[in-house]
């Protein structure tokens, strides 16, 4: 669950600011609740009708719920978990945020003269 909240501590308030209502998780105490957000944001995303920009960051969102209600469903059945980055896998990069092409800044235009 560490994980999951961690993850969701990674996105700034104006990125929670532009997802549609009721697309951000209140609370996540366990794995239910993990179920239960990953279906509820399935939902909005399957009516949304709004920004690209948005769109992507509920995607993003849609997708880390989806993994972490697989993970989390191994989890309580035993199964093992076999990063495919072994060597190198630590628990912050698990959970870490990809930069995303909505999150990249553009660059700056020089200035000429």
């Amino acid at each position: 669950m560490s994980l999951v909240r961690d993850y969701l501590g990674e996105w700034d308030p104006e990125e929670v600011d532009s997802l549609p209502p009721h697309a951000w998780p209140d609370e996540i105490r366990d794995r239910a609740d993990i179920m239960s957000w990953m279906f509820r944001i399935g939902e909005v995303h399957s009516k949304f009708r709004g920004a690209s920009t948005a769109l992507m960051r509920l995607q993003e969102l849609l997708l880390f719920f989806t993994h972490a209600a697989v993970r989390v469903t191994q989890i309580a059945a035993g199964v093992e978990h076999h990063p495919a980055n072994d060597a190198g896998s630590t628990r912050r990069s698990e959970c870490a945020r990809p930069t995303a092409s909505w999150r990249v800044q553009p660059a700056r235009k020089r200035r000429s003269g």
